[in-house]
């Protein structure tokens, strides 16, 4: 099935595998972002100093400020460094979900080959979770390269809550609609295995993939 002809990627599976409007997970736009840019940031620094013994000097970079996160599965780990820097409100939400435990023993509902693997709002049981308060959209200088994590959202462009998807190859056409604030740094083979495996009709694995814990390195 190709991304090109959805006209819903990312929202969510019903308990009995269809989709809803009602559903608190997202939509994608199906429009194409032209400008592509899928560098990522890696942060550089200048700096100046003056001074006999000591001095000052002042800098700037992109790099720091990041949060190192395990996501362990069924299928394998892999290793996600989150950008507080240039997604501070996203990764501070995301942290918040993290370090409640919420995401332990979820699953990736929603699996899509060559696009992405979608999780954080259900269980094994298809049942949606609860979740905090929806946050607002946050746009960066970050691209949905290959291995991007990002939010999940409805149609409402500030809807994001507790759902993330990790991109599975280059997805520049959803670059400045959709939040991304990290990316895998190892694992990247368990991400792309992830997105492989057999699905039903609304992109649900046939045999679930288990989100056993996401951790703070």
């Amino acid at each position: 099935m190709s991304k090109w002809t959805l006209v819903v990627l990312l929202a969510g599976c019903t308990s009995g595998g269809g989709f809803s409007d009602a559903d608190t997970d997202s939509d994608v736009d199906t429009d194409v972002d032209t400008d592509a840019d899928t560098d990522t940031d890696t942060g550089t620094g200048t700096g100046t100093g003056t001074g006999t013994g000591t001095g000052t000097g002042t800098g700037t970079g992109t790099g720091g400020g990041t949060d190192v996160l395990r996501f362990s599965t069924s299928m394998g780990d892999f290793v996600i460094d989150l950008d507080a820097e240039n997604a501070p409100n996203t990764t501070a939400n995301f942290l918040s979900y993290v370090d409640d435990g919420f995401y332990d023993g979820t699953v990736f509902h929603r699996v899509i080959d060559d696009f992405m693997i979608q999780g954080g709002g259900y269980d094994a049981s298809r049942a949606a979770l609860p979740t905090d308060p929806p946050i607002a959209l946050e746009i960066s200088p970050l691209r949905h390269v290959d291995g991007a994590i990002s939010m999940a959202r409805t149609a409402d462009l500030n809807s994001a809550t507790s759902q993330f998807f990790v991109c599975d190859g280059p997805q520049a056409f959803l670059d400045d609609d959709y939040a991304v604030f990290g990316l895998t740094t190892a694992g990247l083979d368990v991400v792309h295995a992830i997105a492989a495996v057999a699905t039903d009709g609304s992109d649900w694995p046939i045999e679930d993939v288990e989100l056993v814990s996401v951790t703070r390195e």
